[in-house]
């Protein structure tokens, strides 16, 4: 990563390395870059292993980059070796996502900024709650983006009416049979 300041607004983009969530925002990134944004992907190391395990290139945005878009690709690690079984150790995961990866991310964000003044945002997931407090910290403006569906944000927002008519029962005190009937 040598001094590469762009005149193109410039983002740096940190997806949650989790599949229904890198992949929308890989879209996103060359979405955005094909409008004239100048991106930096932040991806995790296990996660650049696993693609590069299954593809001919190293850089997930080769063609992009080809095709003339301007996007710059970085790893970090998340916290644990790039062999260890993520999906067998589901908490231990998330807590290293949680608290391990966020302090890699803020290290490289702060090298990112210092050699290219021209970033001015840091585009992540909206199930990462750390983006922000880096984002003031570099003085960044912070984008969050959801990758799920408009449908399941409407639902986490609505949660409490959900519990209130009886459609969602988090303690399993309800039966139900149907959408008109429970019992207690």
């Amino acid at each position: 990563m040598g001094d590469q300041i762009t005149k193109n607004p410039h983002a740096i983009f940190i997806p949650l390395p989790l599949q229904g969530h890198f992949i929308p925002s890989v879209h996103l990134a060359v979405k955005l870059a094909s409008k004239g944004f100048t991106i930096t992907f932040i991806n995790t190391e296990s996660v650049h292993h696993s693609i590069t395990n299954s593809s001919s290139s190293s850089n997930l945005f080769e063609e992009a980059c080809k095709a003339g878009l301007d996007i710059r690709y970085a790893t970090v690690s998340d916290g644990l070796p790039v062999e260890f079984d993520r999906s067998l150790n589901h908490d231990q995961f998330m807590e290293c996502l949680f608290h391990v990866f966020s302090a890699h991310v803020d290290v490289l964000v702060g090298s990112l900024v210092k050699h290219d003044p021209s970033i001015g945002c840091l585009i992540a997931d909206s199930f990462c709650v750390w983006p922000l407090m880096i984002s003031k910290k570099y003085k960044l403006v912070n984008i969050s983006f959801w990758t799920e569906p408009a449908l399941v944000l409407n639902l986490y927002h609505h949660l409490d009416l959900l519990k209130k008519n009886g459609h969602y029962d988090p303690l399993g005190t309800h039966i139900y049979l149907s959408s008109n009937f429970s019992f207690h």
